[in-house]
């Protein structure tokens, strides 16, 4: 199961890299070249980022990372891809709408920890102008992502 989560990760990270130049090239609506940081409060309070790069006009793929506040400061490092429903369902903007999926590892000081780390999440998304965005996401998986953050887009 690592192994094939191990090889889904690599393949993701390389389309993420291979799909920049494609993104550039084309001149539909682009839901890529954003930073996307995420902060969550609670029991399991962390800070995230993740950079999205358009893969199709309605699929970005981005490379990312987690730091816990709690615990062993535990760090995340992997990749997400994303679908965007706005086509979908005819959303304007200011709105985007989204879901996806999140796989990576969790570097830990303790040692009975999942090194594996799996999580679907939904979100959406209102610009306030060209620049910026404030994003809503929640998500599950073995280590529950989501949160509120801000969208910088480039």
């Amino acid at each position: 199961m690592k192994k094939l989560c191990k090889t889904l990760l690599l393949g993701v990270l390389f389309v993420a890299l291979s799909g920049t130049l494609s993104a550039q090239e084309t001149s539909q609506e682009n839901h890529g070249n954003t930073l996307n940081a995420f902060v969550k409060f609670g029991n399991n309070s962390s800070i995230s980022a993740h950079y999205e790069f358009s893969i199709t006009q309605d699929i970005t793929i981005s490379p990312e990372a987690r730091i816990w506040f709690s615990g062993d400061n535990d760090l995340a490092i992997g990749a997400r891809g994303d679908f965007y429903f706005d086509r979908l369902f005819k959303l304007a903007e200011p709105w985007d709408i989204w879901g996806g999926v999140d796989v990576g590892f969790v570097i830990s000081g303790d040692e009975n920890k999942d090194d594996l780390n799996l999580n679907l999440h939904a979100g959406a998304e209102y610009k306030f102008n060209d620049t910026w965005g404030i994003i809503l996401e929640i998500g599950g998986g073995t280590t529950a992502a989501g949160g509120i953050g801000v969208g910088i887009h480039f």
